[in-house]
């Protein structure tokens, strides 16, 4: 694991909303634009994630690392961004952890 990550804290650039201020302005060094475009469609999966009951219904039952393969996230994607965010979010692996999980983790540290 070698991924280099800047993130600027410069007051001056423009405001964006949470989550996509973060990923707007952080630079990945080691992904290419193919990686980070693979994220896009995730956006799906955390729309249709309200933390409701059905919510966590639906997305109880699938793994994070699935779910990053049904939406075609990149591996490199997977393993240099989400999977760390994981580790250190939930620590554990995105095998081990249901993508309910994550994404409930991810709007209480990240949106």
């Amino acid at each position: 694991f070698n991924a280099v990550v800047l993130f600027s804290l410069v007051l001056r650039q423009m405001t964006l909303p949470t989550g996509l201020g973060q990923a707007f302005f952080t630079r990945f060094q080691t992904l290419s634009p193919v990686d980070l475009a693979s994220a896009a469609p995730l956006v799906a999966a955390f729309s249709d994630f309200d933390n409701s009951p059905e919510a966590w219904a639906r997305w109880d039952k699938v793994s994070f690392r699935d779910m990053c393969r049904q939406f075609l996230v990149t591996d490199r994607m997977y393993k240099e961004a989400f999977e760390p965010m994981i580790l250190t979010g939930l620590f554990a692996p995105g095998e081990q952890c249901s993508a309910a999980a994550a994404m409930g983790m991810a709007y209480f540290f990240v949106l």
